[in-house]
């Protein structure tokens, strides 16, 4: 028998001023998800020298985050549909913090290799969590533009991380520069007193009192309909019932296009200042100029975001990462630094504009019992890439250069546009639970 659903007026409802409000609260903790992950790509020149350490060995702990990663996205995923997004996101944030202020005691490469995999541990969570979550509360003509630009929040973190990195590392060392990955744990006490539960999960759970009080605070007037939600019993969701016949294709479309795209991201970002060294460019100069190209991650993110509701997540998607491919060998081609400012600007722009994409696409394909685990699934399954590809391109750097490197990047963005071109769904306008 259907029930009375109150989360869905959100959904039917206007956009209102404290949806602002949710994405920026949303969005703090967000920022620390990249800033924090993306710490190592910047003090990975640091360590080398320090530790001695190989290019292969460098850029496995590089990329042993997504180890953590992988083993977050699913279990996290899972928890979120068991004890709730908020408590889940929350959780997840304490641990990654946690484990990044303890990074800036590592006495050797062993221990931060297990603190890098902890760190992932809950930004594996965090990422995923924040994206669910937010989506439960947008209005359908609304929530494209929200998630790409609760998105952009990761621009936000990745700057962070370059200033703190261009202030800290030359005059303090990446000790100190590490010791700033702590500071999410400030926020945790406000995140919890503001932020509501997630009325659509509520109701899946049977409190449809708790959901309609969370809802008239966004929606005084807002008036209940006829769902199947709350009569429904949960369960839980394994990893055949994501490739079943009902949700194959979406499922293969977001694996394949989570692992090319983390694959892609980090095999050239995390390694973009060692480059920049290998291409002649002093430690000081590849600091500056990663911080200045980190800019054009903002006007990428707005860019995503208003043509995400104008002419759809597919084919956005698509030129985007066609383009990112194109600027990765203008930049790997690059004899000026004039040159590689303005590649390297070119490929921050049409990439992050295109993860804005990304994150949102697996929260609208699933519906309301299975979109924690089908996102944290995708989004784990990605991170086998992320262990694989700074591995794979430290490799390449050492044995057949830097070109062949960047090559092999772009190739893989090339797949991931013919991924979604060919099994992507457009979900522009439509429903959740659709």
């Amino acid at each position: 028998m259907p029930s009375l659903s109150y989360s869905i007026a959100l959904e039917r409802g206007p956009v209102i001023p404290r949806h602002y409000r949710m994405l920026v609260l949303v969005g703090l903790p967000y920022l620390f998800t990249a800033m924090d992950l993306l710490l190592i790509s910047l003090a990975l020149p640091s360590l080398i020298e320090e530790w001695r350490l190989s290019s292969e060995l460098a850029g496995f702990i590089a990329g042993s985050v997504f180890i953590g990663m992988f083993l977050g996205a699913t279990t996290w995923g899972y928890l979120s549909d068991r004890i709730g997004r908020k408590t889940a996101l929350l959780l997840a944030v304490f641990t990654y913090s946690a484990a990044a202020g303890l990074s800036s005691a590592a006495w050797g490469w062993e221990i931060l290799l297990v603190l890098r995999i902890l760190i992932g541990f809950g930004i594996g969570g965090a990422i995923p969590i924040s994206f669910v979550y937010l989506s439960e509360f947008l209005p359908i003509q609304a929530r494209g533009r929200f998630l790409v630009l609760l998105d952009s929040f990761w621009a936000y973190g990745w700057i962070a991380a370059s200033l703190f990195g261009f202030l800290i590392i030359p005059a303090y060392g990446w000790r100190a520069y590490f010791l700033t990955g702590s500071i999410p744990i400030l926020l945790l006490p406000l995140l919890w007193a503001v932020l509501p539960r997630s009325p659509r999960y509520l109701e899946i759970k049977g409190r449809v009192e708790e959901a309609r009080r969370i809802v008239k605070e966004f929606l005084p007037d807002a008036k209940p309909v006829e769902a199947n939600l709350a009569d429904k019993p949960a369960r839980r969701v394994g990893i055949l019932d994501l490739w079943s016949r009902k949700y194959i294709r979406r499922t293969a479309f977001s694996w394949i296009m989570w692992f090319a795209m983390v694959y892609g991201y980090y095999s050239f970002f995390l390694w973009i200042i060692k480059a920049m060294v290998k291409m002649g460019y002093p430690l000081p100069t590849a600091l500056w100029y990663n911080l200045l190209t980190s800019l054009a991650q903002i006007p990428g993110y707005f860019t995503a975001a208003w043509l995400v509701e104008r002419v759809g997540r597919k084919p956005t998607l698509t030129v985007f990462l066609i383009l990112t491919a194109a600027s990765i060998v203008g930049f790997a081609m690059s004899k000026s630094p004039v040159e590689l400012v303005i590649w390297l600007s070119a490929i921050t722009f049409f990439n992050l504009g295109a993860w804005g994409v990304v994150m949102t696409y697996p929260t609208e394909i699933y519906p309301t019992e299975i979109r924690g685990a089908g996102y944290g699934a995708a989004s784990g399954f990605g991170r086998i890439a992320g262990i694989i590809g700074p591995t794979i391109t430290g490799y390449m750097l050492a044995v057949h250069g830097l070109f062949a490197a960047l090559m092999l990047t772009a190739a893989v963005f090339l797949v991931e546009a013919l991924d979604v071109a060919i099994l992507g769904i457009e979900t522009r306008g439509k429903p959740l639970e659709d």
